[in-house]
């Protein structure tokens, strides 16, 4: 297949010659850079970086909030044969500091509050460690200040007659060079380096726009976090591969800043991962969800159709008017929301999965082809395995081959080993079955499945997308303890005190719940115990909870 692909470097190079005078970035109601604006940036990192003595191939990591110069720096990366590092603004800055260690990276591209809580001196190897707000130093050594003062000036002396379209030509890296290291923060464990190559984000470049569409020349508006693989390559590389003008939401993505860029931009695509996407529907439709009459028609839809148009009409105005893709992925959608948008309402809804592992694509859906708890169908030229005697019917672990599957992780032999197969399979970890259709329903994930005391396998993110949909639950996992499962519970403590619950009732409430689940599971999945958490779980980047950490 890699025959078959274009170099995604050499697509985003066609962009920014053929778009030269187009909008190419903008942060939110804060600022508009052309292509030819982000071509000179792209030449100017690239200058200082050479001109501190920084060697081809060598890390450049990036620690901070999604906008125009996180893209300009991985970009510039890309241009100039560096190998970007993806790290995840919320990590703490000790792990941020053992990262940039761990990566080798020369130079930080970060934010002021993050390194002031981290010390130069103890990252050797670090020429320099840049504001991403302003990208001015907050600590350097060597020649890297000096080249960083020079850079325009050595710019004018390169570019005499001035910098054109022309002059742009990205000596790019081959097909199977790693080109990113992307840090992920793993729910059952430490991070490791994703070593992402060009192959890998080739076949997302050429196989993203099939099931979303993506249009050249359009506004795409961009709320996901470029940390996370789901948003570095969907919201970021895509969109300019494809010389789209790339709007950056850069504030949280609570329902209204998201309604206030896709009311002003109207795009085709809305991608968000699950816990945006069901904030966004509580606040657009929650008065009719919550009503009395409102939640008797929906029960009912089959017999309401009026009144469920007149809701899928009211959220296609939220999201602008033209939205085409209406998708999420990331994490399991909840059952109601995945049951209202894609079968009461009928929004042009789909879910997709992937990994950080395959840059991330894997399988997605196709809107007006919905199954229910589906994950879509396989991606084009994917081959795929399920570890198991009857792969429609009996679960077993999903196992790929393909140009999307990375090329191992970082400085971690013995990781890379364990995840791929003696003949050389990935083992994605996630546990599932496939039907005809090639479409994808996965369970759980191998490290969370529990076996009960007679054998039985326990998948607990079943149990959970159940116990979620309760009164009063904000969310909840499933552990064994002393052979016996527990479920730990997040109540919806603002609600509960509109409501006027006191603790003794809630807990009454809680217990009339586990019976509930327990008289709707089988008998060896029922939960025996409970507990009350008074704060949201601890979250990796995609939002998926931190299990280890409470098992």
């Amino acid at each position: 297949m890699t025959d078959c692909m274009e170099n995604f470097i050499k697509l985003f190079e066609k962009s920014v010659k053929t778009r030269w005078e187009n909008p190419a970035l903008s942060d939110f109601r804060v600022s508009t850079e052309t292509y030819a604006q982000l071509a000179k940036k792209i030449e100017l990192l690239n200058l200082t970086w050479e001109g501190a003595g920084i060697p081809k191939g060598s890390k450049i990591a990036i620690n901070a909030r999604s906008s125009s110069r996180w893209l300009e720096v991985f970009f510039a990366c890309l241009a100039g044969k560096y190998v970007s590092v993806e790290m995840f603004n919320g990590f703490l800055p000790a792990d941020v500091q053992n990262l940039v260690n761990h990566s080798d990276s020369r130079v930080l591209y970060t934010e002021p509050n993050t390194f002031a809580a981290m010390d130069f001196e103890k990252m050797p190897q670090l020429e320099a460690v840049i504001n991403m707000e302003n990208m001015e130093i907050l600590a350097s050594r060597g020649t890297f200040a000096e080249s960083l003062a020079t850079a325009e000036e050595r710019f004018a002396k390169k570019y005499p007659n001035g910098f054109t379209a022309q002059d742009v030509n990205y000596d790019s890296f081959g097909m199977e060079d790693v080109c990113a290291i992307m840090y992920t923060s793993g729910s059952t464990g430490n991070p490791k380096g994703v070593m992402l190559t060009v192959k890998n984000f080739s076949y997302n470049v050429k196989y993203l726009p099939v099931v979303f569409p993506f249009k050249e020349n359009e506004c795409y508006t961009s709320i996901l976090p470029f940390a996370h693989i789901f948003g570095l390559s969907c919201d970021g590389i895509v969109p300019m591969c494809m010389g789209m003008h790339t709007v950056i939401l850069g504030m949280p993505p609570i329902p209204s800043n998201v309604m206030a860029i896709v009311q002003e931009y109207h795009p085709r695509i809305f991608l968000a991962v699950p816990l945006i996407l069901d904030k966004f529907v509580k606040f657009t439709l929650g008065a009719e969800m919550k009503s009395e009459e409102g939640s008797r028609k929906l029960e009912n839809y089959k017999e309401n159709p009026e009144y469920c148009e007149e809701l899928r009409a009211k959220v296609m105005g939220a999201l602008g008017g033209r939205i085409e893709s209406f998708a999420t992925g990331g994490a399991a959608i909840p059952p109601e929301v995945e049951s209202l948008l894609a079968f009461k309402i009928k929004m042009p809804f789909l879910t997709g999965y992937g990994m950080t592992e395959t840059a991330p694509l894997i399988s997605c859906g196709k809107a007006g082809n919905y199954k229910a708890k589906s994950c879509g169908e396989m991606a084009p030229g994917i081959e795929y395995r399920i570890d198991s005697p009857d792969q429609e019917n009996i679960p077993g672990e999903l196992q790929i081959k393909g140009d999307n599957v990375f090329a191992g992780y970082y400085k971690n032999p013995e990781a890379t080993a364990a995840t791929f197969t003696a003949d050389g399979w990935f083992r994605t970890g996630d546990i599932g079955t496939i039907d005809k259709d090639q479409t994808l329903f996965l369970v759980g994930r191998c490290k969370n499945v529990l076996l009960s005391s007679n054998g039985q396998n326990i998948f607990p993110e079943e149990i959970e997308v159940i116990l979620n949909t309760l009164p009063y639950v904000a969310e909840s996992i499933v552990v064994q303890r002393d052979n016996c499962l527990h479920a730990i519970i997040v109540p919806k403590l603002d609600e509960a005190t509109n409501d006027h619950l006191d603790m003794q009732t809630l807990n009454n409430v809680m217990e009339m719940n586990v019976k509930k689940l327990n008289a709707s599971i089988p008998v060896y999945s029922a939960i025996n115990s409970y507990e009350l958490r008074m704060e949201p779980f601890a979250k990796t980047p995609k939002g998926s909870i931190r299990r280890f950490m409470y098992s």
